[in-house]
């Protein structure tokens, strides 16, 4: 069960003529429901989440005058329906979302949830030596939590083209923070990566609400990760690929930082020559960088013959990549052929592998730092940020000596391989045409 606690107090609600008393308490459930369904079944291209009203009556058989009393006085916003076929969709207005709060959170897992928590796997998959685990995992617990919502709300963040405050996100971010600060704990490997309750939070709570040694963060985080983990891997199967004109390009676009801006200027110029006067703007409108991140993990761990499509556009990846790089397009399609989830646990598996192989470095050099980790991400206390740069630098450099590259005159080391990667949402996902195991690679960073 999850109940926010807004900030509602008991109303009377004149209806038709009637004067009826609206109970605090209830306003409390019904937003909830929605935030809830915004959280775990996310929204459509609108921002609308759709529940049924047998999910709403479940909660509260009177729930509608309740909507009808929130939707009067612009807290919430309700689309359309379609007998038989499409239940309501809501969403926060505007500007409720730059007003609200939250005096409080109550979470009791379901049976369901305790089982699944209990059943979590602590596999070690990847060979890390345990006393590294250990004591990463002695950190992890030292971790401080700023968190209070009587005395500070979290921060609000807008969505990937900066429009509208992500309202879900920051539902989940509270959720997330309310569950580890009560010891709802999660902290094990899937998937040759490690899942604790730090990666389900968005980067900027990272770094404002978490604290080592009373200490802020600092992030030291591999740009374009799964782009040169590609490469990584393709020198490793294929060492020849190092001479092929294509894969230069690649590793050059990769190393220099600015992948995924190319990626993005090459699929949004498709569909600019591809636009038609009938179309609607969602089919014609630009790919956000997010999206563009989205869709190269689709293409590395979906289908090769099934074209992505990801919120209501079906961009031209494969084809962009078969052009652009054709020796890369080849490998991994290859790869693909051979073994569906080759490409995803092999990338995860040299990514995490270089990540402790730091983090076992920097054990050894310094008995008193604190380390906690974000997949492709560690994070110190701010005191260490000078000598984890050097550790760092190094095995990053050690990392990409082998690969092909034609540097840029303004390259830099530390700006192309440390930054805040952006939050990406993906909540949308609910309404493409591809199935969870297409998005393994998803966290709420990885983005």
């Amino acid at each position: 069960m999850i109940l926010f606690e807004f900030d509602f107090k008991d109303k009377i609600y004149n209806l038709k003529g009637k004067e009826i008393k609206l109970k605090g308490k209830y306003f409390d459930l019904i937003l909830s429901v929605i935030a809830k369904n915004i959280i775990f079944e996310g929204v459509d291209k609108n921002g609308y989440t759709i529940i049924s009203s047998s999910s709403l009556r479940k909660k509260y058989s009177r729930y509608k005058i309740y909507l009808d009393y929130l939707i009067y006085i612009g807290k919430i916003e309700r689309d359309y329906y379609k007998l038989g076929k499409k239940s309501y969709g809501y969403r926060f207005t505007d500007f409720y979302k730059q007003d609200i709060k939250l005096n409080k959170i109550i979470y009791y897992p379901s049976v369901k949830e305790d089982r699944r928590n209990r059943n979590k796997t602590k596999l070690n998959s990847i060979g890390i030596d345990p006393p590294i685990l250990k004591r990463l995992k002695k950190d992890f617990n030292s971790c401080l939590i700023d968190f209070d919502l009587s005395t500070n709300q979290l921060e609000k963040t807008y969505d990937e083209w900066g429009n509208f405050i992500d309202i879900g996100k920051w539902f989940r971010n509270n959720f997330d923070l309310h569950k580890w600060k009560n010891g709802y704990i999660t902290y094990d490997f899937s998937s040759n990566r490690l899942y604790t309750n730090f990666t389900s939070l968005s980067s900027h709570i990272r770094k404002n609400n978490i604290k080592l040694n009373d200490e802020n963060l600092v992030e030291f985080d591999i740009r374009n990760s799964f782009p040169l983990m590609v490469a990584i891997y393709m020198k490793n199967v294929n060492p020849d690929i190092i001479t092929d004109y294509d894969f230069e390009q690649y590793c050059t676009s990769v190393i220099n930082g600015i992948f995924y801006n190319d990626l993005t200027k090459g699929l949004n110029l498709i569909r600019n020559c591809n636009k038609k006067g009938n179309e609607d703007d969602i089919s014609i409108r630009l790919l956000s960088k997010s999206e563009v991140k989205q869709l190269f993990q689709i293409y590395l761990n979906g289908d090769i013959k099934r074209a992505p499509h990801l919120n209501g556009i079906r961009p031209f990846i494969n084809e962009y990549m078969s052009r652009k790089y054709g020796s890369v397009h080849e490998l991994i399609r290859k790869t693909k052929e051979s073994n569906k989830n080759n490409v995803y646990h092999t990338l995860v598996k040299i990514e995490t592998q270089f990540i402790f192989d730091i983090i076992k470095e920097l054990y050894q050099k310094y008995d008193d730092i604190k380390i906690v980790t974000c997949h492709d991400a560690i994070y110190v206390p701010s005191s260490f940020k000078d000598r984890v740069q050097r550790v760092w630098d190094e095995k990053m450099k050690e990392l990409i000596k082998d690969l092909p590259c034609e540097i840029d005159d303004n390259f830099d080391l530390q700006d192309s391989f440390i930054f805040v990667e952006e939050d990406i949402t993906t909540t949308s996902s609910k309404n493409t045409l591809w199935s969870e195991e297409d998005f393994l690679f998803l966290e709420e960073d990885d983005y």
